[in-house]
Order: structure tokens, then C-alpha cells, then sequence
């Protein structure tokens, strides 16, 4: 078998099959509890921004309520291209960017800024936190919103039983396989990617790809701390996708700022 292999991190390789390796996750039902947030803190808003979008899903699931005007943004310029693609095939009116979410050089101003699935967890210092915030801050209108999620070390441990040495074949040309570990002294969990595709021609030719993917898991406590250090004040903490208060044993938190 032939092969060449470049390790990135920056969704440039597992764009290609990023909605298969997420096929299991229910976006729609996400989207509806982002909804649900955004109508019992700022009823009124309009104008949404969504952070690390990646290739949009949730952002045309939001489209289809036909109740806001969406931005939405990835750092990934080959993540932005997929929700591009996806947003043509369904005339999406949705103004898909590439932009940095440490760097959001935007004039306009929204109601609410969103970021969904742990994105927040690829910050790995209170430094990278603290200047998320700020950047949202800049972009927020006078009583604007930001929610984010984060999951706690409870989660990472009990992941690591169906993400490590998962497995799917895409296509009859195209597989991959998912190692994942959790490093619960210094928090750090790690998914690591190899793509495989084969020649269509010749079955002993292929091209294997690899993309590493790092998170610094927080606990409650932690991004609470952070959050005090900035304007920010906490309206809610919700456990997983209810509008319930958190507790020790939730798995992903909700954090409303305003």
C-alpha cells in the first residue's frame, strides 16, 4: 500500500466527511434548544452571529424557523466552503464567513452570539477565553446575548467508551478511524483522525490523511471564574439541552451571558 500522510488541525482534511463523522448528532433538535434560549432571554432578536460553524448545519436549521437574519462564521475556510455548498443546494440566505473568533473584524452588530458543540473547549488558556469574549463583546448590540457550551471532565470520561478506536466506512473508497483518549490530570482530551481513501482503480493505492484534535476540559467552577473577569454578567447556566440550572453531574453546560 502506498501512501502519504500530513497530520493537520484545522478541519482541512476531516471537512470532507466532517457531517458523516456527525451524522449521529441531532442538529435540528440543538437548533430548536438554541431557539428556546434566545426566546426566554432576548425574545426580540433578530440578528444572530454563530461562531465555529462548521459546515452550517445549525445555522440552516435555525433558517428554517424563519425568525432571524444569520452570520455564520467558521475559522476554517474548507468547514466554510461545505456550509456554502450546503446553503446553495437549499437557497439559504445565510451570510456564510471565514473569520477567526479571537479576530472578528465585523461592523455589524448582532443580538446574539452563538457557539455550539464545546468549541469553546479548543481554548486552552484563560488568556484565549478572556479574548473570546471581549471579541464578542465588540459585536454584541446594548443587551445582546452569548451562549456557549462546554463539556466537563464527567463527560470526557464517560466518551472515551464509544469515540476510541471508532471506525466507519464512508464510501466504498473512503473510511476513517477515531482514537481518543482523556488526560484527567492535565484535562486534555484528544481525538485523533486517520482518513483513508483508496484509488477507485487500484485497491492497493491509497492516500491516508491524519488531523489531531485537542480540547482543554473546564469544570463549571473554572468558566465561571473566567467569566468574572470580564463584562460579562451570567444569566443562566443550563445542564445539557433543558432549561435547567447545571449541577455536578452535567455532562455539557449552556452558559447565557449578557
Amino acid at each position: 500500500m502506498s501512501k502519504s500522510s500530513a497530520e493537520k488541525r484545522d478541519y482541512s482534511v476531516l471537512a470532507e466527511i466532517y457531517d458523516d463523522v456527525m451524522a449521529d448528532v441531532d442538529y435540528e433538535t440543538w437548533a430548536d434548544y438554541i431557539d428556546e434560549i434566545i426566546l426566554e432571554h432576548n425574545p426580540e432578536a433578530i440578528d444572530l452571529l454563530e461562531l465555529a460553524c462548521g459546515t452550517g448545519t445549525i445555522a440552516l436549521s435555525l433558517e428554517e424557523l424563519d425568525c432571524y437574519t444569520i452570520t455564520a462564521s467558521d475559522g476554517s475556510p474548507d468547514m466554510v466552503q461545505k456550509a456554502i455548498e450546503k446553503g446553495q443546494k437549499v437557497h439559504s440566505e445565510i451570510d456564510f464567513q471565514t473569520i477567526n473568533f479571537l479576530d472578528i473584524c465585523l461592523k455589524k452588530k448582532f443580538d446574539v452570539v452563538f457557539m455550539v458543540f464545546d468549541s469553546i473547549n479548543y481554548l486552552h488558556t484563560e488568556i484565549d477565553i478572556l479574548k473570546l469574549h471581549e471579541q464578542v463583546k465588540n459585536v454584541l448590540k446594548p443587551g445582546g446575548i452569548f451562549i456557549y457550551d462546554f463539556t466537563t471532565p464527567r463527560n470526557s470520561r464517560k466518551a472515551i467508551r464509544f469515540l476510541h478506536n471508532h471506525q466507519k466506512e464512508i464510501s466504498s473508497t473512503i473510511r476513517y478511524y477515531r482514537e481518543s483518549s482523556f488526560d484527567g490530570k492535565n484535562r486534555i482530551h484528544t481525538n485523533h483522525f486517520r482518513i483513508v481513501k483508496e484509488d477507485p482503480v487500484n485497491k492497493n493505492k491509497s492516500v491516508v490523511s491524519e488531523e489531531k484534535h485537542q480540547q482543554k476540559i473546564y469544570t463549571q467552577a473554572e468558566i465561571e471564574a473566567i467569566i468574572k473577569k470580564t463584562d460579562f454578567t451570567i444569566l443562566q447556566a443550563y445542564d445539557g439541552f433543558e432549561l435547567r440550572p447545571a449541577h455536578e453531574k452535567s455532562l455539557r453546560i449552556t452558559m447565557v451571558l449578557q
